[in-house]
């Protein structure tokens, strides 16, 4: 077990010791990375700390369903199916005053659990705290290390620690925004006047392939990303001109020259996307839904 009193030195830890916390995950056909990911949460999190463990799957036709009740998740079929659909069923089984939410994909930072529960409990205001994640490919890796790096606003719901109530009163998941939920979560906590604090020293890993599927990935987390409007394009068209730049930048920072090809090969590939967005559905989801 982790002594949470022998690693942090923070009071409101110290009395966090004796509560137990609701996990959730939202999988859909994710055998072959979902044991990673489960083993990697038994390591980094505590069984004493550990109430509920809630997996709501979308319906896979492949093995999730049994790995996760090979590993004690209590295994529930999705009402419907989509992250932010799938994370609000788990939400409404949630029971504790703090709950984790995790991706089949991740494989967690064994400090991940101490560092991050200090983090949401020193402050009253931060409704939600998380780490960061770079990818296994190693040249996305190089260039996921230089976006943490910079002072940039960061935000993902695959390792994240929330109140929970507080959560649900902002009303939990935009299911208006199937990719982008959790930027659009972020905000309405910040509007809210709440904290939502990123700990970029504890740094767990996404599981990712070749660089064609990792392109593919980012090309569809742009097309359903709902808040496309002329500022955005020409925000990310300008990002396209400049990446040649950045991709020299990155591959002399990060001793990694493949980054001079590769990333603005990412930029297009997200351009290219937004690209087939029709306009009338930018205009629609303005208000609700970030990229």
């Amino acid at each position: 077990m982790i002594s949470l009193k022998n690693n942090l030195k923070d009071n409101a830890v110290y009395e966090s010791c004796t509560k137990k916390f609701d996990l959730a995950i939202w999988t859909l056909n994710s055998a072959k990375t979902l044991p990673f990911a489960l083993m990697s949460i038994e390591k980094a999190i505590p069984r004493e700390y550990v109430n509920q463990k809630i997996m709501v799957d979308g319906h896979s036709i492949d093995e999730t369903r049994n790995i996760g009740k090979a590993f004690g998740w209590n295994v529930i079929g999705a009402e419907k199916t989509g992250i932010p659909n799938q994370a609000n069923q788990a939400l409404k089984l949630v029971k504790t005053e703090f709950f984790a939410s995790f991706e089949h994909d991740i494989i967690l930072s064994r400090n991940w659990f101490p560092a991050i529960l200090n983090r949401l409990l020193a402050n009253p205001d931060v409704a939600v705290a998380q780490g960061v994640r770079v990818s296994t490919n190693p040249i996305f890796k190089k260039i996921e290390e230089a976006y943490v790096e910079r002072n940039l606003r960061y935000t993902s719901i695959d390792n994240a620690l929330y109140r929970t109530e507080l959560i649900k009163s902002l009303g939990g998941f935009n299911v208006g925004c199937p990719i982008s939920c959790d930027y659009d979560l972020q905000e309405r906590v910040l509007r809210a006047g709440y904290k939502w604090v990123v700990d970029k020293t504890v740094i767990s890993t996404h599981l990712r392939g070749t660089i064609r599927q990792s392109a593919k990935h980012a090309y569809t987390l742009s097309e359903f990303a709902s808040y496309h409007d002329k500022l955005s394009f020409s925000s990310v068209f300008s990002r396209f001109l400049f990446s040649p730049i950045r991709g020299v930048e990155i591959s002399l920072k990060k001793n990694c020259p493949q980054a001079v090809v590769v990333y603005p090969y990412w930029r297009f590939v997200v351009m290219k996307s937004m690209l087939k967005i029709p306009a009338n559905k930018s205009n629609q989801n303005k208000k609700i839904c970030y990229v």
